[in-house]
């Protein structure tokens, strides 16, 4: 049977991001991490719809430059 969740080293390999960066993002209240103790799982599904989100979501630099563009234009 195929497990529902990663443990935060699997994430971190499923993602490329480093392992402490996982765990930085699992303390964050948007993520989707379920702690158990001192033990993070953070659903698979769950972080894919995550990810997916976070690509279709401007960071903040890129709408700040966008906004002094417009700015620039006029």
């Amino acid at each position: 049977m195929e497990r529902l969740t990663y443990t935060a080293k699997e994430a971190a390999q499923a993602t490329g991001c480093s392992y402490i960066q996982v765990l930085r993002l699992a303390k964050r209240s948007d993520f989707p991490a379920i702690w158990l103790g001192r033990k993070v799982l953070i659903p698979k599904k769950a972080l894919e719809a995550w990810l997916m989100q976070q690509a279709q979501t401007p960071a903040a630099g890129e709408a700040a430059s966008k906004t002094k563009e417009g700015d620039d234009a006029a």
